[in-house]
């Protein structure tokens, strides 16, 4: 039975449709603005006028409970699967409760207001915008006027309220437009307080080991490193930093704006990519690793527009984009590979630790279909994942997500960082992680990337049991028990349970 399913599988891969199984990277060069043009991305209120706002009188909330809580929310924050950059606080503002008296310019009513929280790297709202009227909005004014963002109208209501774009500093000036004398009923629901983001960390308080990007002397590496950006994803009250990647189509490039990254980034906020912040090129440009990165007002964003495919048994996230800038850098589409990894492949990371620019490091393939257990029966877990030993360099927290590129193959994108140990310079044999499969996770997203494929609509079980007779049958359940009220009892019986996960998924792909 076994040889006629084999030789069936056979068949059918020699004789069924024919899928691309990798694409090559694209690239495209810098822009180049005129000089002196207004750049709408900045300031969709221009400089000009965000300026004299921000000069006016105006009502002034301060929050004080976090200042001077940053070591302790960072030691705090060091268990988390992604990495935790701001903590957040239910503050329940209405519009009567924060804005002052209106000011009436060119027929439009403009309220203005200040929101602070003492000490805090950057600031985040989540806001109740449902009940503006037509004409109705609401901008952001950074504290040092580097940046506006909106208008933000009824459009973009959420029912489980909007989180609004990461500023940095730790004020932000609110500003609210009407057509007539009705202040816009908006309502800030929750405060973020970021305390590590971008804080431009001294050389001699980070690892000495991991190169900036700029350091990689491969030009085809350099340009596929602008395919990598900064994600800030809100968990529960707080963020959460991680990487992801840009992934190019097979045949004629379009250039979507599809982003790959770790599934657990995404745990606190369910399915609402809409609430992603995006950064791209956060990097020195330099291969001192004491040059710090630029200012986050200046860098391009993008935001979470769709949700494509979600894998939590595989750790993998495909996301649309609303769309995707071309830097100062350029801006690549990575390439990609479904073939298994092989024991010995050479691999490169690039990826945006937390506080510090861009790095890369060089690691080598040591392990292939590996099933990472997450608790002692392995009823938790992470299937068919790629171990990598980094040789050179080391991945760090906010690191999750960023791609692992077969440096033999063109810097295709075979896997997405999920976990791994605690890493030390100078001690490369410690310095193991674990990558979700871009193999496995491909038929989940294969429409996306090629011409003619398939979407699988679900993932198949890793489960051996499962997959024989069913996840919901009377045989899986009892097995279940056993597993449960017997083998989790002793250590052996963990043992022969996490034995059995970790040979399970192979057996069953």
């Amino acid at each position: 039975m076994l040889g006629i399913l084999f030789a069936a599988a056979m068949f059918a891969g020699a004789w069924g449709k024919a899928w691309a199984q990798s694409a090559d990277y694209v690239f495209l060069p810098p822009e180049v603005k005129a000089a002196g043009a207004p750049d709408a991305t900045r300031y969709p209120l221009p400089k000009d006028e965000s300026l004299r706002m921000l000069a006016l009188p105006m009502p002034e909330r301060i929050y004080s409970s976090l200042a001077g809580q940053t070591d302790a929310l960072k030691a705090k924050a060091q268990e988390g699967s992604a990495l935790e950059v701001a903590t957040g606080q239910q503050i329940d503002l209405d519009a009567v409760a924060l804005f002052g008296e209106p000011l009436q310019e060119n027929g439009t009513w403009r309220w203005l207001a200040r929101i602070s929280s003492l000490g805090a790297l950057a600031l985040r709202f989540r806001a109740d915008l449902s009940g503006f009227a037509p004409g109705q909005s609401l901008y952001l004014i950074g504290a040092d006027g580097g940046r506006s963002f909106g208008p933000f109208t009824r459009a973009q209501a959420r029912d489980w309220g909007t989180w609004l774009p990461t500023t940095p500093g730790e004020s932000v000036v609110l500003l609210l437009e009407s057509p007539d004398a009705t202040l816009p009923p908006v309502r800030l629901e929750v405060l973020s307080h970021f305390y590590r983001l971008s804080e431009g960390l001294q050389e001699k308080d980070a690892p000495a080991c991991p190169e900036p990007a700029g350091c990689e002397p491969a030009e085809a590496a350099r340009q596929v490193s602008t395919s990598v950006a900064m994600l800030i994803v809100p968990q529960g009250l707080g963020q959460v930093q991680c990487s992801g990647t840009l992934l190019n189509r097979a045949g004629t490039p379009t250039y979507d704006p599809l982003l790959i990254t770790a599934h657990h980034c995404f745990s606190g906020i369910g399915q609402h990519v809409e609430d992603v912040d995006v950064f791209w090129d956060y990097r020195s440009g330099s291969c001192d690793s004491s040059v710090k990165g630029p200012p986050l007002n200046a860098l391009p964003r993008s935001k979470g527009s769709e949700l494509l495919a979600s894998s939590k048994r595989l750790d993998g996230q495909f996301v649309r984009l609303d769309q995707v800038p071309v830097g100062q850098y350029g801006r690549a589409w990575a390439g990609w590979d479904a073939r298994t990894p092989q024991v010995g492949d050479q691999v490169q990371g690039f990826h945006l630790p937390a506080g510090r620019p861009m790095k890369t490091n060089y690691g080598t393939v040591t392990e292939a279909e590996q099933t990472e257990c997450l608790d002692p029966l392995c009823v938790t877990r992470y299937e068919m994942q790629t171990t990598v030993r980094w040789d050179e360099g080391i991945t760090e927290g906010g690191s999750s997500g960023s791609g692992m590129f077969y440096r033999d193959l063109n810097w295709r994108l075979g896997g997405m960082l999920s976990n791994g140990t605690v890493h030390t310079c100078g001690k490369p044999q410690n310095n193991i992680d674990d990558f979700a499969s871009f193999r496995d996770f491909y038929p989940l997203i294969a429409c996306h990337l090629t011409d003619g494929a398939d979407c699988t609509a679900q993932e198949a079980s890793g489960c051996l049991v499962s997959r024989l007779f069913g996840a919901k049958s009377a045989t899986a359940n009892a097995l279940r028990d056993v597993r449960d009220r017997w083998l989790g009892a002793t250590p052996w019986g963990q043992a022969v349970s996490r034995a059995y996960y970790k040979l399970s998924p192979p057996l069953a792909r």
